[in-house]
């Protein structure tokens, strides 16, 4: 192992009393400065609840099937032998038989010429177990008018609509709305109107407790998200249940199970009593259901993560089993636990260290902890926002939305591919030299193309690792021009963890561009002014490194028709005033610097512990991150191994007293 900064031991080893092998070491936590985080709620993210509901209503659920009626007729069609959701434009007709025997029932309407009999109109099958005639049918864009009719006699509106219109004869038709022109792409996000995620300065996740304040758009979202997704659900409700609603014990037992999933632990009796007389207040029980539910999903003991802990004879408080699970499978999967990890928080299995390692095991090695992974990877790297980006048309006319969206994919499959299908060595996110490609990245980086879809392939020259991808090179760029102060900065910043300050108020701006200068050259001038040159020192000559990639991270071997100039300095890389100088010229030299160095996995160490616990490391966590990064560093820096130091350190479940 390489010998311990002496920058980050007196920053970080501070008065530690647990001991590698101490049988007591459970019990014990870092004297003087060493403390566990504060209590505290955590407010669930736009993402987290995202798949929170998707997993608690099961709208993710691979289902096998033979026919439609395997599935929720109302939403859903067997292709291929798995349930799947219909497209925008196929629409589900029910007709509820209620007790009754019909010849036929067929759907007549504007768009199949009212046709009085089956063979004109859409003719229905009945499901005999659900007492039910059904049909499917493509209904293009637009308004329609439409009515059942049974037995090829008697006309009625749709039940199941609220929308109607007269139809002139004294009667109502059934109005349906089709709108499907933007539908093509579109993706469950019950949080799609929640407002964003606030981050503080130097903070680049999008969990952070102390930001996490509810303001009345917040209440607003949540009421209406809660509403939809219940009338949705309970379009099909023995789907949603697995038993008939009239069914003794069927609603209670069914809040029991859900109210369980929902607050991530057992409801506790008084609780579903209150719930069940939600339910019993209303005229019908699936009415009553839906307020139940509603009421539910707008819960505190759903829309936060407790971290709340019982007092121990410490001082401090140790989180219940439920409430480590809970922490567990949120930052793995981004979700709610699963049955067997509140199984293990029943058993009292995550009250050791070694129950929580089982379990983080098991949790890492399934695929639901590969989206979580690159969801952290491109926050630390600050890329999220690259399809969304402004790029001048005129400078940069092959850049589209469409291929920022690539950059921000290539990113997330690299993060992923390094940590569970490579060597799991963070060394690799600087030094790879393979990256993920699609023909339009393939172009951007004068690849030869995949023929279809994405790839796995050598990166071109002078590229390597995250440094050499589009996403991080754009990222560091202005609309027009490349940036080698916003390029140091990254650097200095999310891989060193260097703060430099805050540039003093007479700080002058980006140089104006010069046609007849290169960006080095208008930088140098920029950093000749005295009251400049001591931090830009430490952030220019980094940002040098990267000319050769323009503004949406393509090569270039010439700026304003004068040639690149990338000779860079990642100096004082242990630390501002160590005095030390490495010259590279690529994103590749640099992240062979950065991978032998001991600063950069130091302060990856950090920021994952930022990640996991949603908050700025305090002074007294120090303790806790410097055990974490020796444990990286004994495992050769292999990044599943410093997720389960993290948690398996004892701080992960123990808290303190809020100041």
């Amino acid at each position: 192992m390489r010998p311990t900064l002496l920058l980050a031991s007196l920053l970080l080893v501070v008065g530690c009393d647990r001991r590698k092998g101490d049988p007591d070491a459970e019990d014990a936590v870092c004297v003087d400065e060493g403390e566990p985080p504060p209590r505290q709620l955590r407010l669930l993210t736009r993402r987290e609840y995202n798949r929170t509901v998707s997993d608690l209503f099961r709208l993710d659920d691979v289902r096998t099937c033979t026919w439609d009626s395997d599935c929720l007729v109302e939403s859903e069609s067997c292709v291929g032998g798995t349930c799947e959701p219909d497209p925008c434009n196929l629409i589900t007709f029910r007709f509820a038989a209620n007790g009754n025997t019909y010849d036929s029932v067929h759907v007549a309407g504007t768009f199949n010429g009212w046709s009085p009999t089956v063979d004109g109109g859409w003719p229905m099958t009945y499901l005999a177990d659900r007492d039910l005639w059904v049909t499917k049918q493509v209904v293009d864009d637009g308004e329609h008018q439409y009515k059942f009719v049974i037995n090829e006699s008697d006309w009625a509106p749709d039940p199941n609509n609220p929308r109607t219109t007269p139809d002139g004869y004294g009667g109502d038709n059934s109005v349906l709305t089709v709108d499907c022109a933007d539908a093509a792409d579109a993706v469950f996000n019950a949080a799609a109107d929640f407002p964003v995620e606030s981050r503080p300065q130097g903070f680049y996740y999008d969990n952070n407790v102390d930001a996490g304040l509810v303001t009345s758009v917040h209440v607003e979202q949540y009421l209406r998200a809660g509403q939809t997704l219940v009338e949705q659900a309970l379009r099909e409700p023995q789907a949603l249940t697995g038993c008939a609603l009239t069914e003794d014990g069927c609603v209670e037992g069914f809040l029991s199970d859900f109210g369980g999933r929902a607050f991530r632990r057992p409801m506790r009796d008084e609780e579903l009593s209150r719930y069940m007389a939600r339910v019993e207040a209303e005229d019908d029980v699936e009415a009553g259901l839906s307020v139940a539910l509603q009421v539910m999903l707008s819960s505190p003991y759903f829309l936060y993560r407790f971290e709340i802990g019982e007092p121990t004879e410490g001082g401090h408080h140790r989180l219940s089993g439920y409430e480590t699970a809970a922490a567990l499978s949120y930052l793995f999967w981004g979700t709610m636990p699963d049955d067997a990890l509140l199984e293990a928080a029943a058993s009292g299995a995550l009250d050791s260290a070694e129950g929580v390692e089982v379990e983080a095991r098991r949790l890492l090695a399934d695929p639901r902890a590969r989206d979580v992974i690159g969801t952290f990877g491109v926050q630390w790297l600050g890329v999220e926002g690259v399809p969304a980006m402004d790029r001048s048309a005129a400078l940069y006319p092959d850049y589209t939305d469409a291929l920022g969206a690539d950059m921000l994919e290539e990113t997330r499959r690299f993060v992923e591919t390094v940590v569970f299908d490579g060597g799991g060595r963070w060394t690799e996110l600087m030094t790879a030299e393979t990256t993920w490609v699609n023909p339009r990245l393939a172009a951007l980086y004068g690849l030869p193309a995949p023929e279809d879809g994405w790839a796995l392939v050598a990166t071109a020259d002078g590229r390597a690792g995250v440094l050499g991808q589009a996403s991080v090179l754009a990222a560091t760029a202005h609309s027009d021009q490349t940036s080698p102060v916003r390029r140091g900065l990254f650097v200095r910043q999310r891989l060193l963890c260097q703060d430099l300050g805050t540039p003093p108020p007479d700080a002058g701006g980006v140089p104006d561009v010069d046609p007849n200068a290169t960006t080095r050259e208008r930088f140098d001038q920029h950093t000749s002014i005295e009251s400049c040159h001591y931090c830009h020192q430490y952030i220019d000559e980094v940002g040098f490194g990267f000319e050769s990639f323009d503004a949406v991270g393509a090569f270039r071997a010439h700026d304003n028709g004068l040639p690149v100039d990338s000779r860079g300095n990642m100096n004082d890389v242990e630390g501002i005033g160590t005095d030390t100088h490495a010259a590279f010229d690529s994103p590749a030299g640099l992240g062979g610097i950065l991978a032998t160095s001991e600063a950069a996995p130091t302060c990856f160490t950090t920021q994952v512990y930022r990640f996991v616990y949603g908050r700025e490391d305090a002074a007294g966590e120090a303790c806790a991150i410097t055990d974490a990064h020796d444990q990286f560093a004994q495992a050769d820096y292999d990044i599943q191994e410093l997720l389960v130091a993290v948690v398996t350190d004892p701080g992960f479940r123990l808290r303190r007293e809020a100041p």
